[in-house]
């Protein structure tokens, strides 16, 4: 998939947010939302999102409903001074994470960079071999954006500009 071409800013708000709200449709067809760790994985042009093993609902509905909306709205720790606010609207492909391929290394490396004290838990050898299967057995939700919408960083009551449609 090629890199998408969207605004500095915008990239600059995928980049550099800490979590986004994710929602995906579960089997009765009424949205559900978690907040999430993304990481934006521009080469590839998509966002990846990895779910527990030991939490697979996000998976189970996005494998059921591909289509999922990410919402980039609190910048909290970004270091960003009034980003817009960013919606993905995309198709997510769920894979079971078997190798560490660039995106889920990229990933990782995120979570690592944003909640520092992991490390701690993640260093520890016992820790590691007891809880493997929660820490590094992840389902990746890997979502290509079908529509990007952003909204002034000033003004989260003015009409939304849509800067990316595929399709």
């Amino acid at each position: 998939m090629p890199p998408l071409e969207l605004p500095a800013d915008v990239v600059d708000v995928l980049r550099r947010t800490f979590t986004a709200e994710i929602t995906t449709v579960n089997r009765a067809g009424q949205p559900m939302t978690w907040p999430s760790v993304t990481y934006f994985d521009e080469a590839e042009g998509r966002i990846i999102c990895a779910v527990s093993i030991a939490y697979p609902v996000k998976a189970y509905n996005a494998r059921r409903h591909p289509q999922v909306s990410l919402l980039y709205s609190d910048p909290t720790g970004s270091g960003l001074d009034r980003p817009r606010t960013v919606l993905v609207q995309g198709t997510a492909e769920v894979a079971e994470v078997l190798d560490y391929p660039p995106d889920i290394i990229g990933l990782f490396a995120t979570v690592a960079d944003r909640q520092p004290d992991s490390s701690r838990f993640t260093g520890n050898r016992v820790v590691r071999r007891l809880f493997n299967w929660y820490l590094f057995q992840r389902i990746a939700l890997r979502i290509t954006p079908d529509r990007v919408l952003a909204w002034p960083g000033d003004d989260d009551g003015a009409m939304p500009v849509e800067v990316l449609r595929r399709g």
